[in-house]
């Protein structure tokens, strides 16, 4: 290419002048406005340079010889020089294909529209072989497109967490926070569920409540009740991260488990029964919000008492053994056979293992369904990837709409599984660098030899000349 500008400048006499800085006066308007037809002028006055190029090129030297012979081929014509296809201006192998693709999807009078409408606006111009092809690849290689567009992906099969053996030793704990404060100055709920058998525990507390309050509600409530749990499986708040809960739980033998960051559905049990509790209490209250801590009991009895649609059973009977009575039990109903003295001369042994085989089943239809409107990737340790950036991973006050919506390129440091990676995030990023697979896209570099590379291939399924 530089050969080729060389020759062409060698047709002009010129000399090369040293002008002072001084001697450089500051351009108006019309001046601009002059140099940027110069500009333009120069752009058109280069492209007579692809008349040269069709005798020896790949794709249309045979035909440019057949146009000098007539007859044409068919949909083939020559004006003023060039070749033309019906209306478009045929392009040889030449960096003219990837300037005029650069041009056309982000230069002066473009905005990056995408692969459809860059491939739309090219075609109705220009042909070349491939031409679909190489627009694609150069879209998808853009580094603007990669670093300012992208939302949210289906990519990352469900991946249901390990089911538990028996009841209250693997629990989940989320928070419900912004409720009206309460005459105790309660604003917050915290949400406990045991995962086997879905029962749950709604303690009212305070969202300033630091570590140890929270340690000391959770002995008091859920301990004194259900002893020391195996696993607890909870989001990255800043209280279940904090060193004094960690350094408990540690000495306890418990294993913390944490949902990734920015990713409510690594904890989705807990989230499903925050929606719940959040409906249930819209009903109860009605017009008297500030009394939600009031009914929070009844709440959690109504709860409790329901069957559950992963293991078809109460909680109750599958923690107690029995099903609890209510109002209508005591005060309506006859006394009939005692359903508890069945439910005791079962083997519990046996009732737990239903249940897990229940719950298996019921994983098993949600990722069925799932995985329907999802698509699987994976990535290997060393990829260059972009990183979806989320709102919340903004500093406050720092987010705007026209802010990046990636980062990148980045690499994989590590593959926690085939949901989750680690990733080698800028040091002036404070969040996590565990990233789901979903806010995760595969970094496509630009490719500065597309243009030879789309002629000396052989053809694909993607090409033609539409």
């Amino acid at each position: 290419m530089h050969a080729r500008w060389l020759v062409f400048l060698q047709r002009f006499t010129f000399s090369i002048r040293h002008k002072p800085g001084v001697e450089k006066k500051v351009a108006d308007a019309l001046s601009r406005r002059a140099l940027l037809l110069t500009q333009m002028q120069t752009e058109i006055i280069g492209i007579e340079h692809i008349k040269a190029l069709y005798t020896d090129d790949a794709d249309f030297g045979s035909i440019w010889k057949q146009c000098h012979d007539r007859p044409a081929p068919d949909g083939y014509s020559l004006s003023n020089g060039f070749l033309f296809k019906q209306n478009q201006l045929c392009i040889p192998v030449s960096s003219w294909c990837q300037h005029l693709l650069r041009e056309i999807h982000g230069g002066g009078l473009a905005a990056h529209l995408g692969r459809d409408n860059t491939l739309h606006q090219i075609q109705t111009r220009f042909f070349w072989p491939r031409i679909r092809r190489d627009t694609i690849r150069f879209v998808d290689s853009c580094i603007t497109c990669q670093t300012y567009k992208g939302g949210a992906q289906n990519t990352g099969l469900y991946m249901p967490l390990p089911i538990p053996n028996s009841i209250w030793e693997d629990l989940s704990m989320d928070f419900i926070l912004g409720l009206p404060r309460t005459r105790r100055g309660n604003d917050s709920i915290m949400v406990v569920v045991d995962r086997f058998s879905k029962m749950s525990h709604f303690l009212p507390c305070k969202k300033t409540s630091n570590a140890m309050h929270i340690a000391t509600l959770f002995f008091n409530e859920i301990v004194r009740l259900h002893g020391v749990p195996r696993s607890i499986t909870s989001d990255r708040d800043v209280k279940f991260i904090s060193h004094f809960w960690r350094e408990v739980w540690k000495r306890l033998g418990t294993e913390l488990r944490f949902s990734l960051a920015y990713h409510p559905q690594s904890d989705g049990q807990t989230e499903v029964v925050n929606r719940t509790l959040g409906n249930l209490l819209r009903c109860l209250v009605q017009d008297k919000p500030n009394q939600w801590e009031e009914i929070l009991s009844r709440a959690e009895f109504a709860y409790n008492a329901m069957v559950n649609r992963s293991t078809g059973k109460v909680p109750f009977d599958i923690v107690y053994t029995k099903s609890p009575n209510s109002a209508i039990d005591i005060s309506i109903l006859p006394q009939g056979p005692s359903k508890a003295v069945a439910h005791f001369t079962d083997d519990h042994t046996t009732m737990l293992k239903d249940i897990r085989e229940q719950l298996v089943r019921a994983n098993q239809r949600y990722k069925t369904a799932a995985d329907a409107r999802r698509r699987e990737k994976i990535f290997q340790v060393g990829d260059l990837v972009m990183v979806r950036l989320r709102r919340e991973r903004f500093p406050p006050g720092t987010y705007s709409k026209l802010a990046r919506r990636k980062i990148g390129p980045v690499p994989i440091v590590a593959k926690i599984n085939d949901n989750a990676y680690r990733v080698a995030l800028p040091p002036d990023n404070n969040t996590s660098p565990t990233v789901n697979v979903s806010d995760i896209s595969q970094y496509k570099p630009a490719d500065e030899a597309m243009a030879s590379i789309s002629s000396s291939e052989s053809s694909s399924d993607e090409d033609g000349e539409d």
